[in-house]
């Protein structure tokens, strides 16, 4: 599955193997959007295989110190870190927190800085909070705080 990164600024640092995004950040991948001010992807090798992998990035604005779209397109995405008022929406759930790390290897998003994520009136927080995506589990860490909500019942 591919991932589509947009913004105000990118800035890409090919001998680093990283794309920084800066100002009004969205990222889609399938039905998970992930909003923030800042976020940072970290790519595998240029030079390593790249066919027939499922995530790969996407850019879908002109960008500042590239050459071309395949310059990033073309690159295995390893891990994004999403900084600065994140707010991440999937089909079955929402959370907010100030940092969010995507893990590729893991498939795995772990929400830190006063995470709190909701799911069909329920809703948790803690100190950390980890999304196993291809598992639909999450993980609540440090003072996990519970509320569930009666069905029906708004705020």
């Amino acid at each position: 599955m591919g991932t589509t990164i947009t913004s105000k600024k990118m800035t890409v640092k090919n001998h680093d193997n990283l794309a920084i995004f800066e100002g009004s950040v969205v990222l889609t991948r399938g039905t998970l959007v992930v909003y923030s001010d800042r976020m940072v992807v970290s790519f595998g090798s240029q030079n390593g295989p790249t066919t027939n992998r499922p995530d790969t990035l996407e850019v879908a604005k002109p960008a500042v110190n590239r050459k071309g779209p395949e310059t990033v397109s073309n690159r295995a995405v390893n891990k994004i870190e999403a900084m600065g008022r994140v707010k991440i929406e999937r089909d079955n759930g929402n959370a907010t927190c100030d940092k969010a790390v995507y893990y590729r290897e893991e498939d795995k998003i772990v929400l830190t800085g006063s995470p709190v994520a909701w799911e069909k009136g329920t809703r948790v927080s803690g100190k950390q909070i980890t999304m196993f995506l291809a598992e639909d589990r999450s993980v609540v860490e440090g003072g996990s705080h519970v509320r569930i909500e009666p069905e029906g019942e708004t705020k």
